[in-house]
């Protein structure tokens, strides 16, 4: 699989201290982002693929923490994305999980190797780790959040 100089995670992905109120306002920035950035080439159709597995499964896991992922040929190069809101948001209407952790996973059709089940299980992991996630809670810049979700094996 191609990657980009970037790597997987990305400094330029990580959002801190957003100021949102819906699923919506969070997928929006993260696929602008990652359309800006390189990653994306229709971030309409990365929008539209997470949202249909959203649909399917909501991805909140517990924990404040959700973790949407589309796979679409519109991704170029595979990413992770990661965004901390200011607040608690409701991930779904029909649920009442509540997020501030969230992990958007960006992956080509062509992904032969299922790097999105890698890391959705390697940072699954992590996330039942108190101390990991309470470290990333006190994150205070993106370079910091960076170096610490770099740590984790892939």
């Amino acid at each position: 699989m191609e990657q980009n100089e970037r790597g997987v995670i990305s400094e330029d992905l990580i959002f801190l201290d957003q100021e949102v109120t819906s699923q919506d306002e969070v997928l929006q920035i993260i696929v602008n982002n990652a359309q800006t950035n390189g990653y994306v080439t229709d971030k309409d159709k990365l929008y539209e693929a997470v949202k249909k597995r959203e649909q399917e499964v909501p991805t909140a896991i517990g924990y404040s923490i959700a973790i949407p992922h589309g796979k679409t040929d519109a991704v170029s190069y595979p990413f992770i994305s990661f965004l901390r809101t200011t607040e608690e948001i409701k991930w779904t209407e029909e649920n009442e999980e509540r997020v501030r952790l969230i992990f958007l996973i960006g992956v080509p059709n062509e992904s032969e190797n299922n790097l999105h089940l890698k890391f959705i299980s390697q940072l699954s992991k992590k996330l039942l780790d108190q101390e990991f996630r309470t470290k990333l809670m006190a994150q205070t810049s993106s370079n910091g959040a960076f170096k610490q979700l770099n740590s984790i094996e892939i």
